[in-house]
């Protein structure tokens, strides 16, 4: 059986911001200084990313008719309908009308949840209301059981010592499977068919849509291409982002604006070239692995790439241990350190 290569990025994105030939400038993040060029056909690329095996659907009747490729077909049909779109606005002077509007709204919010960075959110996440719900359960007598019944030591020290290994990295990371990842991400991109819930395009719709077009500053895009941002390294949460930034060509950026959001008294650049740099700056940085722009421009010269992110600290959950103590629980995006 042969697995198809999903593009995480859709190849009809890609296509805007490549030479005649299809190709563009592929560079690894970690290791910028060795750029290629690589055909969209091929570029940003998973096998199997959106497939889910027939064995995994819990139904024996949803099991008969089932093909795996289901997903990445349904995607494809999406993408011929924003494709037009996307081309349309590569014009200068063009500008979207509500149907273009509503195509750049889901194209976002599945642009979001289409590559490793949404999973392993989803994970830690997951990883984290575990953590909680385990917490929640432990007591003294409970853990010194299960350290003795593990042949380990079981003093109070040692009892204390676990519980806290818990709070933190001692505590297994969750791994969901690939069913529920593809089915989760569309879910959390699309929202619910059975209930109101629309998903992220939400927190899209009551944002204002702007085009930034610069004939200066070249610009980049990644295999994580769309930026929620907010201001001074706030958490970053879909339904807080007051501004989210989408690169769409080699001059061309896609903005949500939150209205009455200032951008200016937020730190944000005030002139559009200055503005594209600092968004150039925000789509390399959350690059997972490859950066992407035109075979003609040269956006990474002088750009420092910003540290990896990993997830860190930032107040989550407060909770009462049984002596009244309160404890904090973290888990959020920051800058990687080395420790």
């Amino acid at each position: 059986m042969t697995v198809r290569q999903h593009h995480t990025v859709p190849k009809m994105y890609l296509r805007n911001f490549a030479d005649a030939a299809g190709l563009v400038i592929q560079v690894d993040r970690d290791h910028p200084e060795v750029p290629f060029k690589a055909s969209i056909r091929k570029a940003l690329r998973e096998r199997g990313f959106y497939r889910i095996e027939t064995e995994d659907l819990a139904r024996e009747d949803d099991r008969l008719t089932h093909d795996p490729e289901a997903i990445e077909s349904a995607l494809a049909e999406v993408e011929g309908a924003i494709a037009a779109t996307l081309h349309k606005l590569q014009k200068p002077g063009s500008e979207p009308d509500k149907e273009d509007w509503y195509r750049l709204i889901q194209f976002t919010a599945l642009q979001t949840v289409r590559g490793k960075r949404w999973r392993d959110d989803f994970a830690s996440i997951a990883t984290h209301h575990a953590r909680m719900m385990v917490l929640a359960s432990l007591d003294e007598v409970r853990v010194r059981s299960w350290l003795s019944d593990q042949g380990l030591p079981s003093s109070s020290h040692d009892v204390e010592k676990f519980v806290e290994s818990m709070k933190g990295r001692g505590f297994p990371r969750l791994v969901p499977p690939q069913a529920i990842l593809v089915q989760e991400s569309l879910r959390m991109a699309l929202g619910d068919p059975d209930t109101d819930d629309v998903g992220l395009q939400q927190y899209l719709a009551g944002k204002r849509l702007g085009l930034l077009r610069t004939s200066r500053v070249a610009v980049l895009t990644s295999d994580e291409p769309v930026c929620w941002w907010t201001p001074d390294d706030a958490p970053v949460g879909y339904a807080t982002a007051p501004i989210v930034w989408v690169p769409l060509g080699p001059r061309l950026v896609l903005q949500f604006r939150e209205p009455g959001f200032d951008m200016v008294a937020s730190g944000l650049p005030n002139t559009q070239d200055s503005l594209v740099e600092f968004v150039n700056r925000r789509v390399a940085g959350q690059a997972e692995r490859w950066i992407v722009h035109h075979t003609s421009d040269s956006p990474l010269t002088g750009l420092q790439i910003p540290g990896r992110e990993t997830w860190g600290e930032e107040l989550v959950t407060e909770y009462l241990d049984d002596e009244g103590n309160r404890h904090d629980l973290f888990v959020h995006r920051r800058t990687r350190s080395d420790d």
